[in-house]
């Protein structure tokens, strides 16, 4: 008799080659699926980011409701937050929406509201820009892989907003959304 085991033998478990098969065939599948997957998840965050601009506008009409006394929409997205603690819903904490965006950060992007100035009836009005986090607010990197940059005024309407000069000389320019 031999030494060395019969190769007629049945063998267990896999071979190397049968391993490395399945771990080229995962791999393969993965740079598919997780290409698509960021663009999903960013495709998720522009969606949330459109729809807080709507509560914004929405909580800035609640809140000129509430507060008409003050004669101005509130200039800090903390104002339409909720109160800290127990102090009561008042101007400066109205309760209109949700924590997370009176905190300026909500779904990967990061929003930016001041008040705009007086008219000259005395009426003032509001503007909100919203940015993937990580990208500038002034629009430098919007329409990167990171995602677009939207904005919304006083006025209602939510915009795509590029960042970037156009060619009549204004700051930047805007595409409505429908």
């Amino acid at each position: 008799m031999s030494q060395y085991p019969s190769r007629n033998r049945q063998q267990r478990g896999f071979t190397i080659l049968e391993l490395l098969i399945a771990v080229g065939i995962i791999i393969i599948v993965a740079a598919i699926a997780i290409p698509n997957l960021l663009r999903a998840r960013v495709a998720a965050n522009e969606a949330s980011a459109v729809q807080s601009l709507r509560a914004v506008n929405s909580a800035q009409i609640g809140y000129l409701q509430v507060y008409p006394d003050l004669g101005t929409y509130a200039c800090q997205l903390s104002y339409l937050g909720p109160p800290l603690g127990s102090t009561p819903v008042n101007s400066t904490a109205a309760d209109l929406i949700d924590v997370q965006l009176a905190s300026g950060i909500k779904s990967g992007y990061a929003f930016a509201m001041n008040c705009t100035p007086p008219a000259s009836n005395g009426t003032t009005g509001y503007e909100v820009k919203a940015a993937p986090t990580g990208a500038s607010i002034t629009g430098s990197s919007c329409g990167t892989s990171s995602g677009r940059c939207f904005y919304t005024s006083y006025q209602g309407t939510v915009y795509i907003f590029n960042g970037v000069g156009s060619s009549d000389g204004s700051p930047y320019s805007l595409s409505p959304i429908s």
